[in-house]
């Protein structure tokens, strides 16, 4: 038995174990190795509000701007507040942000951001450093169970109180806690092709839907533009930074794609961009981003060149074949503030979570920044939280149940649920697999696996058709325009059904 209990180890779950007093005695639980996650493929940075030029309030009216009138603003305002305090903590601590000459963080610049915030870590490593921080700054303070698969919340008395998982012998056991959290990541497997590490199955979704948790937001789910495609097969990221420096969208004789499309060429907005891409391999054929102009590629982009080179390419030399990949759910459990979602003792942090500060489009390098920021709230949540006492956690019986997904249904995901969206496709998706409870004990581990991406694909169907416009990461061919009555709505699905409810988009006191 634990004070708290954390599934998943990437920038929320560590950083929340970091910020955590070592009285507390704390589970930290990955499905594969300690350091697999999203978190350690990051190539962005963390956008913080740290030179003269730039303030919070800049930073805000970015993320606003950027989340299609669909952020939460007072969080979102408190979010970038609270941002510049906790990345400059994290500097004096020692995490080795890369510096210009005067010694201070090199801050750079991306899309959809109105000054130099993004501070970045082994230039294209950002992710792969941070990690490796926080991996340090925890050793010693929590118990680690690798490759430890959660298969069921346990919920006794309308409260969690822990988890059933199964260990690398495929053996069950029961860890409780007084505190848990999901902590588990992303949603990008669950299409064919993602910028996303192996691990990002959307578990975290099922698990709170099964523990009858609140979601919101899951129909948008962003697209990153340009992931390395070989053989059908995602091969990695190709961070937009690229394109910052220069490398450009072409076909297979050498034509621009994005001509006439927008006059910012390949720098246009991501989902822009996306569509774009998209568009061509459906009606035309395959894309390339031509990088071979670019001096210097592997000095700029170490990680990018490397992941090249070991599928025998050089950028210097060849094109890269590219195409869109699920790269980031703005979607997820629906939190308060804190991390608390709608069951007593579960909090949600990361990508796993719905805290309303992405609203339909994240801001590029706003993802690291919350986790960072919201495992802390939870930190102090959990401190000041009543010192509930254990639980008894009940024996379930042998597996006797079986689920098979459906082996095309990653492509089914990419083709109906994707990036380019259509009511009739929806409508066939979500007749064809149906969102389903499930008793998660009653079936063996690997077909637990198995449910959590079924159960994760169906929520994201569910609210794709529901919401009848195109928002952000939400692109629907039949309503390809935002619409006023969807304006400040919120689509929540739980075992209970489907609900609508308001959200403040709007804060009538700006931030100064």
């Amino acid at each position: 038995m634990f004070d708290v209990c954390i599934v998943g180890g990437g920038v929320a779950g560590l950083m929340l174990a970091h910020s955590l007093p070592s009285t507390l005695s704390i589970a930290v639980l990955t499905k594969e190795d300690p350091i697999t996650s999203n978190t350690a493929l990051a190539q962005g940075g963390i956008a913080a509000s740290l030179c003269a030029e730039d303030s919070p309030a800049f930073h805000a009216h970015d993320t606003l701007f950027a989340a299609a009138d669909h952020a939460y603003a007072e969080r979102v305002e408190s979010f970038v507040y609270e941002g510049q305090s906790v990345v400059e903590q994290l500097v004096q601590e020692g995490l080795p942000f890369d510096a210009g000459p005067d010694g201070l963080p090199d801050l750079g610049q991306e899309g959809a951001h109105s000054a130099r915030r993004i501070l970045h870590a082994g230039g294209d490593q950002t992710g792969k450093r941070l990690m490796q921080f926080l991996v340090h700054h925890t050793k010693g303070k929590v118990t680690r169970f690798p490759f430890h698969q959660a298969l069921e919340l346990i919920v006794e008395g309308e409260k969690c109180t822990g988890v059933l998982v199964s260990d690398s012998k495929g053996e069950r056991k029961t860890i409780g806690a007084r505190h848990m959290v999901l902590a588990t990541g992303g949603i990008g497997q669950l299409y064919q092709q993602t910028s996303n590490s192996a691990v990002a199955t959307g578990d975290g979704l099922s698990l709170a839907f099964h523990a009858g948790a609140v979601l919101e937001d899951l129909e948008f789910v962003q697209f990153h533009p340009t992931v390395l495609t070989l053989g059908g097969k995602s091969c990695g990221l190709i961070s937009e930074a690229v394109r910052g420096e220069g490398a450009f969208l072409i076909d297979a004789v050498g034509q621009r794609i994005m001509e006439g499309i927008h006059p910012l060429m390949e720098l246009a907005p991501r989902d822009i961009v996306a569509r774009a891409i998209e568009r061509h391999w459906q009606q035309v054929g395959p894309v390339y981003l031509d990088a071979t102009h670019i001096a210097g590629f592997e000095k700029k982009f170490p990680s990018i060149n490397s992941n090249c080179q070991e599928h025998s390419l050089d950028p210097a030399e060849q094109l890269l074949p590219v195409r869109p990949g699920a790269h980031f759910h703005m979607g997820g459990v629906q939190t308060t503030d804190s991390g608390e979602t709608s069951v007593p003792g579960l909090y949600a942090i990361g990508e796993t979570a719905s805290t309303g500060v992405h609203g339909a489009n994240r801001l590029a390098s706003n993802s690291l920044l919350e986790g960072l920021v919201f495992a802390k709230r939870v930190a102090t949540k959990i401190q000041s939280s009543p010192h509930f006492p254990f639980a008894f956690l009940p024996v379930h019986s042998a597996p006797s149940k079986e689920f098979r997904i459906p082996e095309n249904l990653p492509l089914r995901m990419t083709e109906k649920i994707g990036i380019l969206r259509a009511k009739e496709d929806l409508q066939q998706f979500i007749e064809d697999y149906p969102l389903r409870h499930f008793q998660l004990h009653d079936y063996p581990d690997n077909h637990i696996a198995q449910i959590h991406r079924y159960t994760a694909s169906c929520l994201i169907a569910t609210a794709a058709h529901l919401r009848t416009e195109s928002r952000g990461g939400h692109y629907r061919l039949d309503e390809p325009a935002k619409a006023d009555k969807w304006t400040g709505k919120v689509i929540e699905l739980s075992l209970k059904g489907t609900a609508v409810s308001e959200r403040k988009i709007k804060n009538e006191e700006t931030v100064q």
